[in-house]
């Protein structure tokens, strides 16, 4: 019988130590899973911010002649309702006024130039979501489809554009940009 209660004495004076280092255990899990989300997400928006210097200097170098209610003024992530809107209006503009000459040149040199660059950066998009991209894919297609003059410019033009559009939207829905941690604060 003695043995007995110091059997049972030692397993209380256990059962709390085991308990608190369990929960200690389960603290620091929770806390290195936080730290690891945070430093996934930062290290997306890293990703999402190159891809999107890309869409910047394609929307810079060929449509500065446009109107400026087509002009995407930074088209960073933060402004997207700017830039979804200067995107749907220079989407309408073409559509309605075609594309002129110099802007086509323009377009076709830039993708003969640059398209490589995109279509390498197609694994990049993969470690963002699903519509990024398919997005970037589309892209990365109508500059080919350009530089081939598989389609008309006008038309694959305006398909890219989209597909940007698509790109930034995808960017502000999944909080994947510059600043989305402080639009989010607001």
């Amino acid at each position: 019988e003695q043995v007995l209660k110091s059997r049972i004495q030692v397993y209380n004076n256990i059962t709390p130590e085991i308990t608190g280092i369990v929960i200690e255990l389960l603290i620091i899990l929770y806390v290195i899973n936080r730290w690891q989300k945070k430093e996934e997400l930062s290290r997306k928006i890293t990703v999402e911010r190159r891809l999107r210097e890309f869409l910047i200097f394609f929307l810079k170098d060929n449509f500065k002649d446009y109107p400026d209610n087509c002009q995407s003024v930074n088209f960073y992530g933060i402004e997207h309702d700017k830039n979804q809107e200067s995107l749907d209006n220079l989407i309408a503009n073409i559509k309605e006024h075609r594309l002129n000459e110099d802007t086509i040149l323009r377009v076709q040199n830039y993708c003969k130039t640059e398209k490589d660059i995109f279509n390498n950066l197609i694994p990049v998009a993969s470690d963002l979501t699903n519509d990024h991209f398919k997005s970037w894919v589309r892209v990365s297609y109508f500059m080919n489809a350009i530089t081939a003059k598989n389609e008309k410019t006008s038309h694959a033009v305006v398909k890219t554009l989209e597909n940007i559009k698509r790109f930034d939207d995808e960017s502000f829905k999944s909080k994947l940009y510059v600043g989305s941690d402080k639009a989010s604060q607001s």
